[in-house]
Formats: C-alpha cells, structure tokens, sequence
C-alpha cells in the first residue's frame, strides 16, 4: 500500500450510518430521519417512498425489474402498501428484481437492508460503530476493530484464492451481511430470511430453462439499452449461454476477453475468438500488460483485501485498459446449477455436510474459530438435503463472500459489473432440477441449444484445432515466468507481513490510517 491510495476513490462504493458517520471528501450525501447515506458519484441511489410520499429509504446500485427496465437512480421509487406489508409481501416485492442491488429500509419501526439474491452489492457492519459499508476499509479503527493478523497470514490474500469465510472479514467484530440474510437495524443482527422451508418444484426441465432463459434476456436487454456494454465471453458454459441469451441485442454488445497468461485464458481467448469471427461481433482482447504494482494495490485497497482472486487480481492493470464507461456483463451465477462439480466422490443428497467439508471449499486453516464458525451457519440452513445445502454455501460464500466482492475492484465507473443471472427465481429453478440433470452439468447447454444453437459448434473450456498442439508449446517462457512471479511475490508478501506484524499489528495490511483520520 502507498499514502496515494484514498478512501474518496472507492468507485462504486458507499457507507451509511448516523450523523456522526465521517464520509469520504467529494461523495454524494443524503439523510432520511438520524441515517446518513455517503455514496461515491458512480453509484446510482434510487430514493424509496411510500404511499404518502415520505421518504423511506433508498435503492442503491442496479435493479432491474419485472419490465425489463434498469433503474439509475434518476427518479423515485415508490414501495406501495409498506405500512400494510408483512415482511415476506416485502421480500416477494424485493425479489421481484435482478441485478446487482442494495434496498436500505430505515422508516418506520422495522429498518433493515436487503442484499440482492446473490449478494452482489456487498456490504459490511459493525455493530458497537453502527456503521454499514461496501468494506472495511471504510469504517474507522478502535480497539475492537483491529485487523485478523494471524488468520491473514495463514490465508496469504492476495497470493491465494482464499476466502474469508461467511460472515468474517480481515477485521475483528466487522462482520459481512450474507446472501438470503437481512441486517435488523434495531439488533444490528443477520437474519435469515430465505428459504424457511425445504425447497420443490412441480417445473419440468423445459420450463425451468424456458424461464431462466426469459429472465436472463430481460435482464440483458435492460443493460444493454441503457449504457454500453460488454459481454466477459470465455470458453466456459456460462458466458456462453449469456451470449445466446443477448443474440438478439448481439449487435450492440460488445465480447470482452482478457488474456491472462495461464492455460485456462489461453483457450478462453482462442474459442472467443472463433466465435466472434463467426458471429461477426466486436470483440476486445486487450493486449497483455503485466500488472503495475499501483494497480494491484489499489485492487486490494478497494476491496480491502476480503477475498483471494488471484487472477482478477493480476488483471488490474487490464481492467484499466479497458472502456469505463461499460457495463460488464458477467455469467457467475450459472455454475450454481452443476453440483456435480462441487461433489466429493461418493457424495449423494442424503450425505452429511460437516463443517469440516465447508472450511476446505474456503481454504481456510481447520482452527476452533473456523469449525465454530462453519457450524453455526449449518445451524441456519432449513433444508433437507446435501445438494441444497452446498447450494446455499455456494451462494452465500462463493457469490455473497467473492463475487460480490471483487465487483468492487474491476470497474472504475460510471461502468459496472452485473449478472444477468442474478434473480431469485433463477436460483430456486436451479437448485429444484431433477438430480440427473444437475449432475450432468447440462442445462446451460440446453438453454444455449433453444436460443442460439450455433454456439455449441465449439467445445468447452477445451482447446480447439491448432489450439491442442500449440498450447504445449505456450506453457513455457510466459507462463513459467507469470508463476515464478506469483511465487516471488508471495514469498516477499509472507516475510514482509511477518516482519510487519512483529513491529505493528495494525499495520499487517498496510494500511496508514492517516489516509483516512
């Protein structure tokens, strides 16, 4: 970290709390009855009113509702009947949307917040502060909030893919707010609101893919009329299928594929290559740049080093290279419906879940805090099989505690990163297909063949033609020299947070607070 790095630019971030809550220099600011609402310019801010037209709080981030219409925080939004409205009336309202949203409710007797369906606008709280942020480094250090220093080192973020499991972070009694779960801002507690009950569906395969595909579209087409975008195309299934979701706005999308130097980006921008020649579509492959160490600092800085993702990370540079200005669409939330791919050989709907068998997925050390950690939150889970539980840990951790994360740090605004796949009908459609199906990992390739069947010519995730031969060959001086410097640089990361951690704790992620306060 350096002195340069600044709180003020957090692109697209925001922190709320009463009237003595410090905000960042040159952010917007807003006040409904003692909450104060600090947002960074990028970030739009819907005002919620009811009925009689008082305010009730806002709406931040990208909401797309049940029209297909994107909302940018340019005129009011009114939640009718709230007085009346029993708190699941107000969640079927909620989850009416996608994208990638917050909603605040602070009038009345009950305020709360509510997260996006998979957690996408994530946010943290500390509850002695009273402060609710986009990350840690936006709520002030005291006593209580120093930083997890011996648990950081084990997890060596950034170096690793880590993750800080559920609702921890790298800062003592800063929690992060998980997917399916509301903050009660009367207790300052997470409440699980969703599913009470075990889950079933009566949907036949077709009419679960015919729905996914018809939210997935809107959701799309919403963006894409709104602001430029670009479609992150690589060689996997997901962004395939959001490819044949957009064919028909296809002529004003941008593809969008960064060759990062392992083997995975190398098929990734081969295959997207193919395709975009065939489809004719405009395709960005920016050149590879070498991260600059600025960049992959301010990375970590914005997203105050809360998940490992190595590559994202090592793409900092890249991102920078890229149009601001775009909306990045995203297919993140596709893997949910493949538990095959998260099975452990043997593994059947009626195994035990362990919360041992949890803390491997994180990559996390096996210790008191973690085992406790892990069972508490299988105490929460209300359904009755394997397959949903790992559902559930796949979006609370894998999405609430990475993907909606790392959004923080690839955009610099006014452009944003969504996924269209974000809507709470897709995942219980998902997670309720019959287990043959999720097991074979196929109905991307379904929804691909019923929207844009020539999408399917090219394999996935394999290498193609020349590909094969060429790939061994490319294995060599690059990436041989981008992982020899990932394992210098973790080297160098290790005996400088060790030598950092014997002079001054607080200090273990580099942070000056002065930055700050």
């Amino acid at each position: 970290m350096t002195h340069q790095l600044d709180v003020s630019k957090l692109v697209g971030q925001f922190i709320l709390g009463t009237s003595d809550v410090h905000i960042p220099n040159g952010w917007l600011i807003a006040r409904t009855g003692e909450w104060v609402l600090g947002r960074h310019s990028s970030l739009p801010g819907i005002r919620l009113h009811d009925d009689d037209d008082r305010h009730v709080g806002w709406l931040l981030g990208y909401p797309i509702d049940a029209e297909g219409k994107l909302w940018d925080g340019q005129e009011a939004m009114i939640v009718p009947g709230l007085a009346e409205w029993t708190s699941s009336r107000l969640e079927q309202f909620i989850y009416g949307f996608g994208g990638r949203f917050l909603v605040m409710l602070l009038g009345g007797r009950h305020p709360r917040l509510y997260l996006d369906p998979c957690g996408l606008l994530s946010l943290v709280y500390c509850t002695h502060q009273k402060i609710v942020a986009s990350t840690p480094n936006l709520i002030p250090y005291d006593m209580q909030t120093g930083d997890r220093v011996a648990l950081a080192l084990e997890m060596g973020i950034p170096y690793t893919n880590a993750m800080y499991p559920l609702w921890l972070t790298p800062r003592h009694n800063i929690e992060r707010l998980l997917p399916n779960h509301y903050l009660d801002l009367g207790n300052w507690q997470g409440v699980r609101h969703w599913p009470k009950e075990p889950l079933h569906s009566e949907a036949s395969v077709a009419e679960a893919a015919a729905t996914i595909a018809t939210i997935t579209k809107r959701n799309i087409a919403a963006v894409v009329s709104r602001t430029p975008t670009y479609l992150r195309l690589t060689a996997g299934q997901d962004s395939r299928m959001l490819l044949a979701c957009a064919k028909d706005v296809a002529d004003r999308v941008e593809l969008l594929t960064l060759p990062i130097p392992d083997d995975g980006a190398s098929i990734d921008v081969d295959t997207a290559r193919r395709i975009a020649r065939w489809s004719r579509l405009r395709h960005i492959v920016p050149e590879f740049q070498k991260p600059k160490q600025e960049d992959l600092d301010e990375y970590m800085f914005r997203i105050s080093y809360s998940t490992g993702e190595f590559r994202g990370w090592q793409a900092a540079t890249m991102f920078k290279r890229i149009n601001p200005a775009y909306a990045q669409l995203d297919g993140g939330v596709g893997g949910l419906e493949r538990i095959g791919e998260i099975l452990r050989p043997g593994e059947t709907k009626f195994s035990k879940i362990t919360p041992e068998r949890l803390i491997d997925r994180c990559l996390v050390p096996r210790s008191a805090l973690m085992l406790s950690t892990f069972k508490r939150w299988l105490e929460t889970v209300p359904v009755d099989n394997a397959f949903h539980i790992l559902d559930l840990f796949e979006i609370e951790q894998r999405l609430g505690c990475w993907a909606g994360i790392w959004a923080y740090a690839e955009c610099d605004g006014p452009g944003f990163v969504l996924l269209p796949m974000c809507h709470r009908e897709i995942i219980e459609r998902m997670m309720t297909l019959p287990t043959d199906i999720r097991l074979s990992g196929t109905l991307m390739k379904y929804i691909i063949e019923a929207e844009w069947p020539e999408l399917l010519a090219w394999p996935f995730n394999k290498p193609v033609g020349f590909k094969k031969v060429s790939l061994a060959i490319r294995r060599t001086p690059r990436a041989l020299s981008f992982q020899a410097d990932r394992a210098r640089r973790r080297l160098v990361f290790q005996a400088g947070r060790v030598g950092m951690a014997m002079r001054n704790p607080e200090l273990i992620f580099g942070k000056v607070r002065g930055v700050f306060f």
